[in-house]
């Protein structure tokens, strides 16, 4: 009983960080209301499948390693950066073509029709390719994890921390799916794609500079 209050206290810090807007969360709701609820499904499944990586590797003491390598930080910060970059043009282009077209621009659904895997995918890439991820698990995994802490405590963390970003993402991809927020996504289309597409070059670039 012990660690109970220290495994609270990294379940809230990880809540906080989940929750707040950020790469995750554009993603998902981008990708549900321009695309379709399975394709928001689908990228916040590989988000989660993420989570188990960055968790589990922690544990194994993996993510020390890739913190203290520069040259690994350095080549994903880069790669996550680009990635953020180029979904964010393809948001403004979109957003561009549908200029002159009213309020009522339908919502396109030409990806649709992707394989599902092709969404998880992208999800895990948006989740693995930021190295600031590594620095975060490592911070809470030294609230939790000491010389002496019995094994469940690790699997604890994972386990915990796994179930709530699937239960958020997949929360947030069904949510901004639905029919009444559509309704206000075709009428605000441009400005919700200009807003999202300005957030992630914003974000991508910011990545690539620290």
């Amino acid at each position: 009983m012990e660690y109970v209050p220290y495994l609270l206290t990294a379940y809230a810090i990880f809540a906080m960080a989940v929750m707040s807007p950020g790469p995750n969360f554009l993603a998902v709701t981008s990708a549900s209301m321009t695309v379709s609820r399975r394709a928001g499904l689908g990228i916040a499944l590989g988000i989660g499948t993420g989570t188990i990586c960055w968790s589990t590797m922690t544990v194994l003491g993996l993510t020390a390693i890739l913190a203290a390598s520069e040259e690994v930080a350095i080549a994903l910060r880069w790669i996550g950066g680009g990635y953020l970059i180029y979904m964010g043009f393809m948001a403004l282009r979109s957003a561009y073509k549908s200029r002159g077209q009213g309020l009522e621009v339908p919502v396109s659904d030409a990806k649709a029709d992707r394989p599902l895997w092709r969404y998880v995918r992208r999800g895990l890439l948006v989740q693995m390719s930021n190295p600031k991820a590594a620095l975060f698990w490592f911070s809470i995994m030294s609230i939790v994890l000491r010389p002496d802490a019995p094994g469940w405590v690790g699997l604890a963390i994972v386990l915990g921390t796994t179930t709530f970003s699937f239960g958020w993402h997949l929360a947030l991809a069904w949510f901004f799916s639905t029919e009444a927020v559509m309704r206000v996504y075709r009428r605000a289309y441009r400005a919700i794609q200009g807003v999202m597409g300005t957030a992630f070059v914003l974000l991508g670039g910011r990545l690539i500079a620290n």
